[in-house]
């Protein structure tokens, strides 16, 4: 299976929504006259991913939150006019995941003291606005946390922090329902949802021999089942059903997310 590099890229066939897309910028790959250039030619919104290092089970690495990160801020600036992507902190909250080896985590003060001086580095450099959001979890309760301390940072640049994992997660199970998929299987943790974004991103990182049902929920406050520790209740550490992991479906997983996240931002 080839990646799907166009996983960030607007269909092929125009459709309304598809065409108020623009060409995303993603900084790592810019040099600074470029991004000199395309600030000096309107570019003011930096959106700033947060991923994670952390265990995802036996079939998916320790990047996956880092790998949809980037996915869903590349597509997210397809949508933002005059948007450049910054490379996502590849580094979060994942005390939940720390029996399991090889989990890095910061602690909520660390975390926020970092997006603190970057908020204040992007409102030095005069950026209109300053989106964050993340694709791990773990960092909902500090990012949310940290909002007002942000917004104070970066005025008078405008911070948006996007937060809410309980609305994202209904909106992950929504849109695998779709596929037939149930709630459970979709999972909040390595299942199906996140096991299919994988595999349109990054087939080969997705270890499909090691795929095995998790721990399924059935129901009520899914967060209790991570804190103090995710290995207590699942000890494989996957929350969900991977097995049914579809290549096809990332697209529509990935503008089910980025749509979540424009109406936090309050763009439509």
């Amino acid at each position: 299976d080839a990646p799907l590099y166009a996983v960030a890229s607007p269909p092929a066939v125009a459709t309304p929504r598809a065409a108020r897309r623009t060409a995303a910028r993603a900084l790592a790959e810019l040099t600074w006259p470029e991004l000199a250039a395309a600030r000096a030619a309107g570019c003011d919104t930096a959106v700033l991913p947060l991923g994670a290092t952390e265990q995802h089970g036996a079939h998916l690495p320790f990047a996956t939150d880092t790998l949809i990160a980037d996915a869903l801020a590349a597509r997210l600036c397809r949508r933002l006019p005059n948007a450049v992507a910054l490379p996502a902190l590849p580094v979060g909250c994942s005390g939940e995941h720390g029996a399991f080896p090889g989990t890095l985590s910061l602690g909520w003060d660390t975390l926020r003291a970092v997006l603190t001086d970057l908020v204040r580095g992007l409102a030095r450099q005069h950026f209109a606005r300053v989106v964050v959001f993340s694709a791990h979890g773990g960092n909902d309760a500090a990012l949310a946390a940290a909002a007002p301390a942000l917004r104070a940072a970066g005025r008078p640049t405008r911070v948006v922090v996007c937060s809410g994992i309980d609305g994202l997660a209904a909106r992950w199970q929504r849109a695998s329902a779709r596929f037939g998929v149930t709630p459970g299987a979709a999972g909040h943790h390595a299942g199906e949802f996140e096991s299919s974004l994988i595999a349109g991103l990054r087939p080969a990182a997705l270890r499909r021999t090691a795929l095995r049902r998790g721990h399924l929920h059935a129901g009520g406050d899914a967060q209790r089942l991570f804190y103090p520790s995710l290995r207590r209740t699942a000890p494989s550490g996957v929350v969900g059903d991977p097995r049914g992991a579809n290549a096809t479906r990332a697209v529509a997983y990935l503008d089910a997310w980025v749509e979540a996240l424009l109406e936090q931002i309050g763009h439509r």
